[in-house]
């Protein structure tokens, strides 16, 4: 029975591996983003022994020699090494690494693999001696199989190399990101890699990133080119006078109108690429106590609900594209400190809260009725809600985690009590393998807490918690991967944790400095999970969300802008709970991910991520 015809998908793997198990991971997930992501997934993975590829070469070696040292008629013929496949001059050992120079991190560097000591003490010029004969093996660990992945083995087209040389074959799975896919950062997170950074402002990842389950990995080494400035990509809008951004919202499926919003105006701004951006004043400051104090679009962006205060009144304004008024929503006793819409639909929750009760109701725009529903009272305050799925919604509190049922009505179904009465500040809710995950935390205690699951952290930083999320899994929809969670400081980091709900364990896996005296101030994942990014009083920073390390990109205000937040000075932040003075920031990436908002002191900035 003849084998299968070798394929790109085999060559590619071998290769893969390769790079794994000689410790030049950061070229195979380089590999592994073009053309795979999931190489383990391959049907043919699990057969694959440790060291295939040098193997296999030192086999096709051995057949090379043969080949060539008979004659037509299987006689010897004199094979010497000017018949050599690498030809007669003897390939030199390497030396061995020295330790790393300022600005690098010397446990980035990858041991000497077993492959590389069988090719420099058992083979001369690409043959093996008697005592390299045998390649070592080793026992592969066991493999976390993905099973949504469809491939073929045997029955895919042999291999062809175009002229760029790159597989015909493999260009459709080519993997790149679509948030940063067309950008100044390449395809693997990468800008001018040709180039090593003069400096190295960013402290070295404490845990190295491992891809290879199968077999030994090494694990990635960290040598990112110096960050790209995006500063000739953005654009600046004055959106306030006399006051400070607090959030900046686009919408949805839209990358040419985006929110801008402060205590006391909301202005919707249209700004597409070729023309000047045109202002629609929503809400604006008329001498009066009125106050914006939360903003959401529909998840269709047909609507945008504005709530505002005044006279110890809350209501809600559903405005359209156009910055017309469309509905007026019934009117609350107290202030509405939240607004969230259903990813896929029509409800929205309303949290509205003083410092003795709050009020959770549910809006139905479908519907339209002349008043809320029944709402769920609560007595203390709700920081912070997040929905999970279109029957489940979380909300947090002083000491409490409320599981909320979400029918024609919101009702709560479970409250779990934590050990002390801190407020937990913000939450953000995921699916895990048809499991609930809440993840709630404490800003001024630096701690979290998963009541789903019963798990604490205590000391997550050294400085108050700003800002957490979740990073979404959109670009790869893949069962049991991780829960990654990202949480901001104003102990100058932002850290990347993986959350394994089974040991019940945190795990910091990337810690991201900003700088000295540069406090994370706010986070936020691109719609793909891809990136991440964080801003500081004036600066904003963006990650490769897996692999860490140095950002790959940055943005600094100008002179004018930095001026206009020093004058602003230490602004009160009262969203979700803040106790401690805190200037606002707020990042809003697009759907696409292609474009991303920074709002600061006065200013909103527009950085376009496609040039």
């Amino acid at each position: 029975m003849s084998h299968p015809d070798l394929t790109s998908h085999h060559v590619n793997y071998l290769i893969w591996r390769y790079l794994q198990e000689s410790g030049h991971g950061e070229a195979a997930v380089t590999l592994q983003r073009a053309w795979n992501h999931d190489p383990q997934s391959l049907p043919f993975a699990p057969y694959i022994k440790t060291h295939a590829l040098v193997s296999l070469v030192q086999k096709g070696l051995q057949y090379y020699e043969l080949e060539h040292s008979l004659d037509k008629d299987g006689n010897p013929k004199p094979f010497g090494p000017s018949n050599y496949f690498f030809g007669p001059a003897a390939l030199e050992p390497e030396p061995l690494k020295t330790p790393s120079g300022p600005g690098e991190d010397s446990t980035d560097q990858a041991p000497v693999s077993p492959t590389s000591k069988v090719a420099r003490d058992g083979v001369i010029n690409g043959h093996l001696t008697d005592e390299a004969a045998a390649p070592q093996v080793i026992t592969s660990a066991k493999k976390n199989r993905k099973s949504d992945r469809v491939e073929t083995n045997g029955d895919e087209i042999p291999m062809e190399i175009d002229s760029n040389g790159v597989s015909n074959e493999t260009k459709s799975a080519v993997a790149a990101s679509p948030s940063l896919a067309d950008t100044a950062v390449d395809g693997d997170g990468d800008v001018s890699m040709g180039t090593r950074p003069d400096s190295q402002d960013q402290e070295p990842t404490a845990v190295p990133t491992f891809t290879l389950t199968n077999g030994h990995s090494v694990g990635v080494q960290i040598t990112p080119a110096k960050a790209a400035d995006l500063s000739p990509d953005t654009a600046l809008l004055d959106v306030a006078d006399n006051d400070h951004v607090t959030r900046t919202l686009w919408r949805p499926n839209d990358p040419t109108v985006i929110v801008a919003v402060g205590e006391t105006f909301c202005s919707l701004w249209k700004a597409p690429s070729s023309a000047t951006p045109v202002q629609e004043r929503l809400v604006e400051n008329k001498g009066d106590s009125t106050c914006v104090s939360a903003v959401a679009w529909d998840p269709k962006g047909q609507k945008l609900a504005v709530a505002t205060y005044n006279d110890l009144r809350g209501s809600i304004t559903m405005y359209d594209v156009a910055g017309n008024a469309v509905d007026l929503l019934p009117e609350v006793p107290r202030m509405i400190t939240g607004l969230h819409w259903t990813e896929n639909g029509s409800h929205l929750i309303v949290v509205a809260s003083d410092s003795k009760v709050s009020e959770l109701a549910l809006w139905d725009d479908s519907l339209r009725p002349n008043e809320f529903p029944s709402p769920q009272v609560i007595d203390g305050s709700v920081y912070d809600l997040s929905w999970l799925g279109r029957n489940e919604a979380y909300a947090c509190g002083n000491g409490v985690v409320y599981h909320c049922d979400v029918d024609s009505s919101i009702h709560i179904a479970r409250t779990f009590t934590s050990e002390t009465d801190r407020p937990w500040t913000f939450i953000r809710c995921a699916n895990v393998n048809s499991s609930s995950v809440a993840v709630a935390a404490s800003s001024n205690a630096a701690g979290f807490w998963i009541p789903t699951h019963d798990m604490h952290l205590e000391g997550a930083h050294e400085g108050d918690i700003t800002a957490i999320e979740l990073r979404p899994n959109a670009s790869q929809p893949q069962p049991n991967l991780p829960l990654v969670l990202a949480s901001a400081s104003t102990d100058d980091t932002v850290k990347l944790w993986h959350v394994d709900l089974d040991t019940k364990q945190f795990e910091c896996i990337h810690r991201l400095y900003l700088g000295l005296s540069s406090p994370a101030l706010a986070c936020s994942f691109s719609p793909d999970g891809y990136a991440l990014a964080a801003a500081s009083k004036e600066k904003l920073f963006i990650w490769n969300a897996q692999r860490g390390g140095t950002a790959m990109a940055t943005w600094s205000a100008p002179i004018e802008g930095k001026k206009k937040t020093e004058e602003q000075g230490q602004v009160v932040n009262g969203h979700n709970g803040n106790i401690d003075s805190t200037p606002d920031r707020s990042l809003s990436w697009d759907t696409d991910g292609k474009k991303l908002a920074f709002g600061f002191s006065k200013q909103v900035a527009i950085i376009n991520l496609q040039s």
